[in-house]
């Protein structure tokens, strides 16, 4: 009740302020923080602390949260306060001081204990009744997020004979417990170092891996390896290794083949298979084009182990194993490469559908022809995702779409259903009108190719000969990390041109949103301006194809609205005498959810006018709009990605026909599956890990599409990406949601209510600045649900059903989508 009571003066003081009340006493005007705090705390306890008009200088005070409590005609007052913890809990608690800058006895004192770990918006109001004066703060405080640090000595004793031989440098460790796993951060060649660990017990380990890839076993360990967290201060380590008996270097071999007459033997013209992973002991190697693999491993003498081939690989490519009962898995005995017996080899005879025809390659390269000569010649301009239709015979109705890469190459492996080896290709005329170029150009014969056979077929584009007067510019904005409040932001600018001409002089830009600022030490490029939260180049070029990036860092500082939208823009354009060919890539738009957690691997969609103001996911329903889609993956495993293809399936609502490739972070092929499937492939990217390079170990690509003409009101668009690394299990991507609504009108969004997460399930949080009513009402006004929130305060839905309602808050208001 004490809460309740305080909430109703809170509300009669709004009242009365509003008729010009008199303040007396001490008038309360801010409530501040330390900015040196650190917003985040290894134990689940918070406790808050006051201290009047100045800081309390004492060390002793132990306050998670110590507060200093502004004002005017400070002469000793009693003031109230309420905490609202983030997760459901409040706490009121009264005090009073005569002195400032001490701490102020708070009865009952202001402390919480959290059930789980996590980040949590802790508001905190104080009044003073004497005078109905008041203010609040919010901060995002993180519970249970622990760093570790340790002094590592890791000695090696070969012979086990109780003389350390060498200290090893930079070994792996990780924590283990509680079913979770942290991989230690070399600070230098002893420290280790582990950052956001989970409160609980672990043990500190030598990667196991490492430990069986050099052929070590832990002899020792001083002192015991359980570490309790939260732990305080450095702890010190000391392992002891010894060589394992028998360990050597071990080989195995074999070939993976279809086997059509299913005798166990590659016979002449049967297929062999390229890139087949097979593995053993946590080792994994390729097949080569002749479908020879080789393995290298560590092992003991005398001992079984399980080589197998992917299950995943053989499911994707429709394979069944002939031999060992149709079993991917053979037990083996280690054979030593350097012994002189035969190495183990094992074969794998495949069922590949009957009597297999090599798998035929149709490729080649589409140009700006400057000469007329019909031959791809050197200084001659390279056509960048340009949609090459492949024909199986001489009908208009395509086969397969598959898009050009950076050097103008285009792939596309498969069956046709014509028996010969070649296809019919040509370039989508309406993609070569939009673009400025000759819309006559006439197919062109693609002959197969098998067995490294190099066919390249040439499409020679008339591109308006050697003084055409077009340049392709384009640019994107694209994630690195998460994006948290009191951390530095890492935001990818890209740009670039296709061509066909120089671009001379252009200009760049790039917009950030309010209340961040960026690093200028960061930005590689010094001829820039800044002009409010834009940050303009006036840049040259004399390439006629080239592609620039920049990774700009970003201070984002605290105290703002966790899941607020902030919005990262990009624009380019010429300003010489070229003409830019298409204008549909000169924008690029990233939408990052302040809080968001760190997911490599993701999809973001954004419209061509959505900016801080404007409700995520809406789309005006009397506007066709364009939605540019960027998928973003990451390498987080510990060896190479040597292959990448992800799988996206469009949405119905979207105009299939309309899909513009903009750009991609790697040499990649885009095949046109049909049906709205598009496959984006990454053949050979060999992208490194994030722990051997995690600068280079991100990878993306961004594209454009429009949605249907007149789709309904209410009409939905959802995406989904699935991204493969190597012949692993699919990785899906969050899904993208777009709803057509009413807009009234661009101007009017600064007016409207902000509420996250909009559509939401079963609470939302609105952006306030002060305690309001908050009314939900459906679209006949019928009011349904009415409470006074606090600035971070959630509003739980309840029973709503799905459906598209309004919420009031004051003068603003907005709409929301319950599922």
């Amino acid at each position: 009740m004490k809460h309740l009571y305080l909430l109703s003066i809170l509300a009669i003081f709004f009242t009365t302020s509003k008729l010009g009340a008199q303040v007396t006493g001490f008038a309360i005007n801010g409530l501040n923080l330390p900015t040196t705090l650190n917003p985040a705390s290894c134990d689940s306890i918070v406790n808050i602390g006051f201290s009047a008009v100045n800081p309390n200088t004492s060390t002793a005070s132990g306050y998670d949260l110590p507060y200093v409590i502004t004002g005017n005609n400070f002469n000793g007052f009693q003031f109230q306060a309420v905490v609202n913890w983030g997760d459901g809990s409040t706490s009121n608690s009264g005090g009073g001081t005569s002195t400032s800058g001490t701490n102020i006895s708070m009865n009952p004192p202001l402390a919480h204990t959290y059930n789980a770990p996590g980040t949590y918006l802790i508001t905190t109001t104080v009044y003073n009744p004497a005078n109905q004066t008041y203010a609040y703060d919010s901060i995002n405080y993180t519970i249970g997020a622990c760093n570790f640090l340790a002094y590592t000595y890791v000695g090696l004793d070969c012979d086990n004979n109780g003389t350390i031989e060498q200290a090893l440098n930079n070994v792996p460790f990780v924590l283990v417990g509680a079913g979770m796993s942290y991989q230690g951060t070399p600070a230098s060649n002893t420290m280790l170092q582990f950052n956001n660990v989970l409160m609980g017990t672990y043990t500190l380990q030598i990667s196991p891996q490492w430990l069986l890839a050099n052929g070590y076993q832990v002899q020792s360990s001083v002192p015991s390896t359980t570490i309790n967290l939260p732990n305080s201060g450095v702890s010190t380590f000391a392992f002891t290794l010894i060589c394992a008996q028998g360990v050597q270097s071990f080989c195995a071999t074999g070939q993976v083949y279809c086997d059509a007459n299913d005798n166990g033997v590659l016979d002449n013209g049967e297929t062999p298979i390229a890139n087949a992973p097979i593995s053993v002991n946590g080792v994994t190697a390729y097949t080569n084009a002749n479908g020879i693999y080789n393995l290298n491993y560590a092992g003991l003498l005398n001992t079984n182990y399980t080589l197998s081939m992917s299950l995943a690989w053989l499911s994707q490519h429709g394979y069944v194993i002939l031999n060992n009962n149709g079993s991917n898995v053979t037990t083996i005995t280690g054979t030593p490469c350097n012994s002189g017996a035969p190495i183990t080899t094992v074969n794998f005879p495949l069922s590949c559908g009957g009597a297999v025809s090599p798998t035929q390659c149709y490729s080649g390269y589409v140009f700006c022809d400057a000469n007329n000569n019909g031959i791809f010649d050197a200084g001659e301009t390279p056509l960048v995702y340009a949609p090459v239709q492949l024909y199986a015979g001489t009908t208009t109705n395509s086969v397969v779409t598959v898009y050009t890469n950076g050097t103008g190459f285009f792939q596309y492996c498969g069956n046709f259903s014509n028996s010969a080896n070649f296809v019919f290709a040509n370039i989508s005329s309406q993609w070569l009108v939009y673009n400025g170029y000759n819309s006559t150009t006439a197919s062109t014969t693609v002959l197969g190719s098998i067995n490294g056979q190099t066919n390249f077929a040439s499409i020679a584009i008339n591109c308006g000969g050697p003084t055409s007067t077009c340049a392709d510019l384009w640019t994107s904005v694209t994630p690195w990390i998460g994006y948290y409040q009191n951390s530095v932001a890492y935001i990818k600018l890209n740009w670039g041109s296709y061509g066909p001409s120089a671009v001379g002089n252009y200009t760049l830009s790039m917009t950030f949103p309010t209340g961040v600022s960026p690093i200028l030490a960061s930005i590689q490029n010094p001829n820039y301006t800044i002009t409010g939260n834009t940050i303009t180049w006036n840049l040259s070029s004399s390439s006629t194809n080239f592609t620039n990036y920049d990774v700009i860092q970003f201070n984002v500082p605290g105290g703002l609205i966790n899941g607020a939208q902030h919005y990262f823009t990009s624009s380019i354009a010429p300003t010489g005498s070229i003409s830019d060919c298409g204008t549909y890539n000169n924008a690029g738009n990233l939408l990052q959810i302040l809080g968001n957690s760190y997911d490599p691997n993701d999809k973001n969609a954004c419209t061509d006018y959505q900016n801080d103001n404007f409700p995520l996911g809406y789309l005006d329903a009397f506007v066709d709009d364009a939605l540019t889609y960027t998928i973003r993956f990451q390498n987080t495993g510990t060896a190479p990605a040597q292959n990448i293809y992800i799988i996206d399936t469009l949405d119905a609502a979207l105009d299939w026909n309309s899909f513009t490739l903009i750009e991609a972070s790697h040499n990649m092929q885009v095949v046109n599956l049909g049906n709205g499937i598009y496959r984006f492939e990454f053949p050979q990217i060999w992208l490194p890990d994030s722990t051997t390079n995690e600068a280079q170990s991100h990878g993306h690509l961004t594209y454009r599409i429009t949605e249907l003409p007149n789709n309904p009101i209410n009409s939905t668009i959802e995406n989904t990406a699935y991204i493969y690394f190597d012949w692993n299990s699919p990785i899906i991507t969050n899904t993208t949601y777009n709803i057509n609504m009413w807009i009234d009108g661009i101007n009017e969004l600064e007016n409207q209510l902000v509420i996250y997460p909009n559509p939401a399930t079963d609470e939302i949080r609105v952006s306030l600045e002060q305690p309001t009513s908050v009314r939900v009402s459906d679209i006949n006004g019928k009011i349904l649900l009415e409470q006074v929130l606090q600035p971070g305060e959630a509003l739980k839905l309840g029973n709503l059903n799905a459906g598209i309602y309004m919420i009031d808050a004051g003068s603003k208001r907005t709409k929301l989508i319950k599922n």
